[in-house]
């Protein structure tokens, strides 16, 4: 996909922003049963739980930019949005001490182990959230070409690898499409979402 353009991806729905959070969810809760677990080896949760932290946080980034910024304004969703917000500042400081806590460690103590667990179980219930009630909002009230485009927006912020998405090979092959976007939010893009929502909003389908 390295000659498509803009308009091709806002077509693809292999972008769609629902779709490819949960895929990021998926890691994400597997990391989330092994943090959980009180009977799991220490050294194999520390080795989890940085895996766990660095693509929390790349998410967390990646989806407060392209997903909950564009939406806050969008009534339907606002409450939520809100919310979602409030949890993700509690997580990310939560991820902001634990990676600084871990450094140099080769094993956990009770206490961060006992942290992790506690991280783990608040992101477990924003996920669920998530999935259970703001994306099918964000179906209802979004056509399919800006769900596009916010999986688009999110895909250049949140930096996949090609190993990130070894278990999702029809999305190995879009990624390479993605470097000539660059990896900022589009300028515009914020606006382009609220402004279609506005319209939507006058003539519901």
């Amino acid at each position: 996909m390295t000659t498509a353009t803009l308009d091709e991806i806002l077509q693809n729905d292999k972008f769609n922003i629902t779709e490819i959070l949960k895929m990021d969810h998926r890691y994400l809760k597997s990391c989330i049963k092994i943090l959980k677990d009180d009977e799991e080896d220490k050294k194999l949760k520390l080795k989890e739980a940085r895996s766990f932290l660095d693509a929390l946080h790349k998410h967390s980034e990646a989806e407060k930019k392209a997903v909950y910024a564009p939406i806050i304004k969008v009534e339907p969703l606002k409450k939520i949005t809100i919310e979602g917000e409030i949890e993700h500042g509690i997580t990310d400081a939560k991820v902001k001490m634990l990676t600084t806590a871990l450094t140099g460690l080769r094993t956990l103590s009770d206490e961060l182990e006992v942290e992790l667990k506690v991280l783990a179980e608040l992101v477990e219930h924003h996920i669920k959230e998530e999935e259970e009630d703001m994306f099918p909002k964000m179906r209802k009230n979004l056509d399919n070409t800006i769900l596009n485009e916010m999986g688009f927006q999110f895909m250049k912020l949140r930096g996949f690898t090609v190993r990130d998405l070894e278990k999702y090979p029809t999305l190995q092959k879009e990624i390479s499409g993605l470097r000539k976007f660059g990896t900022r939010l589009s300028g515009n893009f914020i606006a382009k979402v609220q402004k279609h929502v506005t319209k939507s909003a006058h003539h519901p389908r």
